[in-house]
């Protein structure tokens, strides 16, 4: 038999006794699917036994056998039935279950690929894996106040600085009552970087008091631009007004906004407020109106991690194949160090209430994770190939989901990489640390973030990416930012940068499909930052935002095409920066072509004098629909074609069908079309029902 090179030689075909060759291996196909081991199920109830098997969903009549009662003892029979093989079904009774400590999974806790484990909610039912602590014994205190004594405050064994009643989150007194109060100046006022500036200012009179108690409980919060410093006083000096904390900021105090004051007992003086007296180890709280002390559930968190999921990748033992569905998981606290908190941006070194690291293949889907005071989900060193699917994470003291390190791994077994997240609905963070974004993916790529809902207070929407230079190598590749809704950003005092923020060198990143909308608070709707490189952005829609799109510092290399920036407040465009150390010419070599630009108030760029970068820009559309002139910068048209850009884009009227209420469709007559626009369709950005 002849066969070409590289090609494996036919096999020949068996002719005789087709009928019964056919039979037999039909019997033996039906013996293997018969002999394929079903999934083995155990479940957990509130009202279960860990001395009972876990094979029954209920107690049996005589209570002999049913349900665990904790999720140890079920991972302890998961461990002695996978030595047989097979699929595990870890089903959840609904309920509340007090967590004693975090629920912890190694590799000895392993699936495999054909053959998982799984950690479900039983169908239609909701349990609630809680790191929390009911406080009940409330009586009625001064006026409208209610007090109830804390076991284990006074002993210094309990401190938290959440409280959730009725299972909604309550605040701690603050100062002032709305605004900031600001710095009055730095306490070297010869050298405005001197490291006393981190750890102290001088402030206005009055702003802050010796006569506080508990002076070392109170928290002033400085607002520095996209971060925050959470300091504790050391030292409050009333004749020079001064205020000296236990520790310092990344940068100066005095670059700031302002500041404010929490957990002040003298300010407790309205409905929903709370304060914990850790010396008297009493728990003060002013009701809402309706709410009934007797009846009304209060909790505080007494765990700082929920689940953790350890392996350990230099050892090369991973958490494989393992998935958590449908459960709920709240109330996680996040204690402030003595020396205070400050880092320079997005908040990364606060934990997470569900961590992993040294995890692959593992599942995150339908979970509902809320009431914490710091991150939700950390995917971190050696996290690979994770699915986050059609999760809620909301009410959150910090981010939503961080993937990845801010250091660059040096193994690519250390990276956290190929993390697919869709169809989450992420919203209401930075409940406690103002400065971190919904989304966070650090030195890691290949991942995939489409199709999610983002909303609420968070500094960025999605971030991608951590290095600011151009020299270093950048993890932060081929990810894919898509089909993404990013509204309603800018609830927090600390305001929103922008929907979606790359940083740093980025090659094979691609940011594309979004629908990003009302973004205040001088956010933008896409940021390009410092050494971007190799991004791609293309076929978003942003309308509604402080800003639209921002190039800024040593950009070089991407490419924004085909995008609508409409009815931004202040620019559609900032480009901003110089060139990289050593004389490198190219900073800002971005293509920008085929966009439409259309506002009625602001202006086209944010700066009014010439950046003389080379930047390929051209055949776009600009509008400005309040009838002004449309100018670049401080040039015409004319003189800004002098340059060799826009030779051929437009001033002329869009056409949208309705930009006033949100329609951004062309109608067919539009001269963009003879531009090359590709019309948009973000009707599928968001979850997918």
């Amino acid at each position: 038999m002849q066969t070409s090179a590289g090609e494996a030689p036919a096999r020949p075909t068996v002719l005789w006794h087709a009928q019964g060759v056919i039979v037999a291996l039909a019997v033996s196909s039906a013996l293997a699917v018969s002999a394929a081991p079903q999934p083995v199920r155990f479940y957990v109830a509130t009202n279960g036994n860990d001395q009972w098997s876990g094979s029954r969903a209920d107690p049996n009549a005589r209570r002999t056998d049913g349900p665990f009662a904790t999720l140890e003892r079920a991972r302890e029979a998961v461990r002695d039935r996978r030595r047989g093989g097979g699929s595990v079904r870890v089903l959840v009774r609904g309920g509340a279950y007090r967590l004693a400590k975090p629920f912890v999974l190694r590799p000895e806790d392993s699936g495999m690929e054909q053959c998982p484990i799984t950690y479900a909610a039983y169908p239609k039912e909701q349990p609630i894996l809680s790191g929390g602590r009911p406080i009940t014994g409330w009586k009625r205190g001064d006026g409208e106040l209610w007090v109830a004594e804390v076991p284990g405050v006074k002993e210094g064994k309990w401190n938290f600085r959440q409280l959730f009643v009725n299972g909604q989150r309550r605040r701690r007194p603050r100062l002032p009552r709305k605004g900031q109060y600001a710095i009055v100046g730095p306490v070297v006022a010869e050298k405005w970087d001197d490291p006393q500036n981190r750890q102290a200012f001088r402030y206005k009179e009055g702003d802050l008091r010796t006569d506080w108690r508990s002076l070392d409980d109170v928290e002033v919060v400085v607002l520095q631009h996209w971060m925050e410093a959470r300091l504790r006083i050391a030292k409050l000096d009333d004749a020079a007004n001064t205020v000296t904390f236990t520790g310092g900021s990344w940068r100066p105090l005095t670059w700031s906004t302002g500041y404010v004051v929490e957990n002040v007992r003298e300010a407790l003086d309205e409905p929903g407020e709370w304060y914990l007296d850790r010396k008297a180890g009493t728990l003060t709280y002013w009701p809402l109106p309706g709410e009934d002390m007797a009846k009304a559930p209060v909790v505080a968190p007494v765990l700082e991690q929920l689940v953790r999921l350890e392996g350990d990748p230099e050892g090369g033992k991973f958490v494989e194949h393992i998935a958590l569905r449908g459960l709920t998981f709240s109330h996680a606290t996040a204690p402030l160090p003595e020396a205070g908190y400050g880092y320079p941006q997005a908040e990364i070194p606060v934990a997470a209430a569900v961590y992993a690291e040294g995890a692959r293949h593992c599942a995150f889907e339908e979970l509902e994770l809320a009431h914490v005071g710091q991150w939700g989900v950390e995917l971190s060193r050696g996290c690979q190939d994770h699915r986050l699917v059609g999760n809620r994470i909301y009410d959150v003291g910090c981010g939503g989901l961080k993937i990845g390190e801010p250091t660059n791994p040096e193994r690519d077994a250390d990276e956290a990489c190929r993390t697919l997240v869709t169809d989450n609905r992420v919203y209401d963070g930075n409940a406690v640390y103002m400065g971190a974004p919904a989304i966070w993916i650090g030195q890691s790529g290949s991942n995939v973030v489409a199709h999610n809902e983002i909303h609420g207070a968070w500094e960025w929407g999605i971030s991608v990416g951590w290095t600011w230079e151009y020299v270093p190598p950048n993890r932060a590749r081929d990810n894919r930012i898509e089909y993404n809704c990013i509204h309603d950003l800018g609830a927090s005092e600390l305001g929103t940068h922008a929907a979606i923020y790359c940083l740093g060198l980025s090659p094979g990143t691609v940011v594309r499909n979004n629908h990003l909308h009302h973004v205040s608070a001088s956010g933008y709707g896409i940021i390009l930052d410092q050494g971007c490189c190799g991004v791609l952005v293309e076929n978003n829609l942003v309308h509604d935002t402080d800003g639209g799109f921002c190039s800024n510092f040593h950009c070089i290399g991407n490419v924004i095409l085909n995008n609508i920036f409409a009815l931004t407040r202040k620019s559609q465009m900032h480009r901003y920066g110089d060139n990289p150390p050593g004389g490198f010419e190219l900073a800002n070599t971005n293509i920008y072509c085929r966009n439409l630009g259309y506002w009625k108030e602001g202006k086209l760029f944010s700066r009014d004098e010439w950046l003389d970068f080379a930047t390929v820009q051209d055949f776009n559309l600009y509008w400005n629909a309040s009838g002004e002139p449309v100018t670049f910068m401080k040039y015409s048209l004319a003189e800004w074609r002098a340059k060799g850009l826009d030779r051929s884009s437009v001033i002329a009227d869009p056409l949208f069908v309705d930009p006033d209420n949100g329609d951004f469709t062309l109608k067919p007559e539009s001269p963009a079309f003879k531009l090359g626009f590709r019309p948009l369709d973000v009707s599928g950005a968001g979850p997918r029902e």
